[in-house]
Parts: C-alpha cells; structure tokens; sequence
C-alpha cells in the first residue's frame, strides 16, 4: 500500500513539474513577445526622430543658402529699379528687430527669430516686390540647381548619423515643409523556435517647419518635389 501512495505521489510530483515547465516555457514566449513588441515601439520612435532630424537638418540647408540667391538677385536689378532702393538684407534686419519687440515672439531664439524675418520677407518680396518675377527665377534655379542637392546630402548624413537606412527614404518638399520619410531596423528576439528571423525596417515621416516664402515660388507652388535618398 506505502508502496502505491508513494508512486502515486511521485507521478503527481512529476506532473506537477512537467506543468511548471510548460507554464515557464509558456510564460517565457509572452515575455518574448512583449519584448519584441516594446521593440518595434521604441524603433518606431527612432525612425520617428531620425526622420525628424532628417527635415530640419534639410531645412535649415534652404535658409543657410539662401544669402547667395539673395545677392544675385540683388546684382541683377541693380539700374532697374531706384537708384538706391532698400536691399532685401537690410529689410530681414528691420523685420528682425520689429519681431524682437513683439511679445508674441519672447520665446523665439535669435536663430529662429532671423528665418522667421527672412521668411515674412521673402514671401512679401515674391508676392508684391518691385523685382517679384526675377526673384522667383533667380531663387527657384538656385533651390533646384544647388540648394535641393545638398539639402539630400544632408538629410543623408543626419539619417545615418541617427543609425538610419536610406534603402526607400525619400526627401518631399510640399506644402511650403521638407518632408523625410525614413526608417531604422528592428531586429527581434527569438525563443525556441519562435519570432525567428524578425528584422523589419519601421517608416516614418517627419515634416520640418513651415517654409512660407516656398509657396509663392512657381517651381513649388502646388506642386510637389520629391527626391530619392536611396542613392
């Protein structure tokens, strides 16, 4: 009788491990799995902020090389309009120091505070300058000669530098903004036999500020440029 109370006794021990080890390997595979899923959120958030530095870093090449245009353009009006008339240069100086005054921009930084008066500016001088039709020539050959290059050289650089792919990113300048649209790799976890071999590139697409002055430039008035970063 002890004799079948103790196998009795050791066959339910043995279940009961048995059990406790498929409720391990069990909770084990939803540990994974959660795992894997706080992956893809996190990558998500990567590529979200590689894809946003990406635009900025873009959009910052467009104002930095705008002074270039800016000077051709003043050059080649130079005997056609007043002798001595107000330079662009010297208007974005006015306008910098009238949004220094207005409380509306105290939180401005000065390097925002100066695109912003170049951007209320040059929108003006597109729309209602004395040289308006020269201005949009003379910027829009500038932007896609030049500035739109190295705007993808950038976007590049800063996609890689936030550990990035370029495979299928592309740079959009719509709407008056630079878009990105750029991905970074999620590799998951795996767990005997299962969530193997995923490795997933996650897209996102992030915009940079607005560019008003774009809008009014024939080039990219409703329109839409969009450029390969996979090259």
């Amino acid at each position: 009788m002890r004799a079948k109370v103790k196998a009795c006794l050791q066959q339910e021990h043995g279940n009961a491990a048995l059990f406790m080890i498929g409720l391990l390997s069990i909770m084990m595979v939803l540990f994974v799995f959660v795992f894997n899923l706080t992956q893809i959120f996190a990558v998500k958030e990567e590529a979200n902020t590689t894809a946003q530095q990406a635009s900025l870093a873009a959009t910052s090449v467009l104002y930095d090389q705008l002074d270039e245009a800016i000077e051709k353009y003043e050059k080649s009006i130079i005997g056609t309009v007043d002798s001595s008339p107000e330079t662009i240069g010297q208007k974005i100086e006015k306008k910098e120091i009238q949004l220094r005054s207005d409380a509306g921009f105290n939180e401005y930084s000065e390097n925002e505070i100066k695109l912003e008066a170049m951007d209320i500016v040059l929108t003006e001088e597109l729309r209602h300058g004395l040289g308006k039709d020269k201005l949009d020539d003379i910027m829009g050959e500038e932007i896609y000669q030049r500035t739109l290059s190295d705007m993808v050289s950038q976007a590049k650089s800063t996609i890689l530098e936030n550990g990035g792919n370029l495979t299928d990113a592309t740079l959009t300048i719509k709407n008056g903004q630079v878009f990105v649209h750029a991905s970074n790799t999620m590799e998951g976890t795996a767990f005997k036999g299962f969530f193997q071999d995923i490795k997933e590139d996650l897209f996102q697409t992030s915009a940079g500020p607005k560019v008003d002055f774009i809008e009014e430039l024939s080039n990219f008035h409703n329109k839409e440029v969009e450029k390969s970063l996979d090259e």
